[in-house]
């Protein structure tokens, strides 16, 4: 548990440190975003041990750490032909040697990792003048319900989620991690709106129906991530951050959300203007 605790703090003080150099230099969101996708395909290569394969490794960690960069740019799908064509061609040429197993997963995960968490990047185009929150937002509140969930499920939990994937994940654990969820996500917007923006006024209604979609899109991500996970007989994907595991353990759930907020900002705006 203390490992853990600390962990945290480890990773809400680089984030913290990304949001505050974000407001002075905004392509450190990208470099990070680059950095986080390259670091997830790493370990989902790892994980299902295609990292050696290095016809079909070495072009998927490229596109992940190209694509966050070029994300605000209407050519960035012209990458994602490219990624697919090189990928097809190896599957083309190397048949005999790679099975088409392999290459399904690398690929399909690649593309969903990275695309998905580009989101975060493509989320300054919403609101230009308000991006750090949106940049907090997602991944702050499928982490908040993550957290929730995990310290309700410690303190009650009694009932089981879904055992056969997550054993430790209790339907107390998962009511109270959503309750949580928007609860500090609306505090964390007050607080943007009364202390950082002067011009920010937050439709909290939105807010919390999105906090509340969020939190259970979290949940989904988790467990299809931990679904993989069971299947090759990995713990985590990484262990770089103790307590928690990979960089993919801890974004599992953003790779679920950030996208739902990217899509959903137009329908349910957080911002009154």
């Amino acid at each position: 548990m203390k490992e853990r605790v600390i962990s945290a703090f480890v990773v809400m003080g680089v984030i913290g440190s990304v949001v505050v150099l974000s407001l002075f230099f905004p392509l450190c969101i990208d470099i990070f975003a680059a950095l986080v996708c390259s670091a997830a395909v790493f370990e989902f290569c790892k994980a299902v041990k295609t990292l050696r394969i290095f016809q079909i490794s070495i072009p998927s960690l490229l596109f992940a750490a190209v694509y966050p960069m070029l994300a605000g740019f209407n050519f960035s799908y012209i990458l994602c032909y490219v990624y697919a064509i090189i990928m097809l061609s190896v599957m083309v040429f190397y048949h005999t040697k790679i099975s088409f197993k392999d290459f399904a997963y690398t690929f399909s995960m690649t593309m969903i990792i990275t695309v998905a968490l580009t989101s975060i990047v493509l989320l300054k185009e919403v609101d230009i003048a308000h991006s750090t929150m949106y940049l907090v937002m997602s991944m702050a509140t499928p982490w908040l319900g993550d957290a929730g969930a995990y310290f309700v499920g410690v303190l009650g939990g009694k009932h089981k989620l879904c055992p056969d994937i997550s054993p430790k994940k209790t339907i107390e654990g998962a009511v109270g991690g959503v309750i949580i969820c928007i609860i500090t996500s609306c505090t964390a917007l007050f607080l943007f709106e009364k202390l950082i923006y002067s011009d920010l006024t937050i439709n909290y209604i939105n807010a919390a129906l999105i906090s509340l979609i969020g939190a259970l899109l979290s949940i989904i991500g988790d467990l299809s991530f931990s679904v993989i996970k069971r299947s090759y007989s990995v713990k985590d994907y990484g262990d770089l951050i103790p307590g928690h595991g990979g960089i993919l353990d801890r974004f599992d759930s953003v790779i679920f959300f950030a996208p739902f907020l990217y899509i959903i900002s137009d329908f349910l705006p957080i911002t009154v203007k």
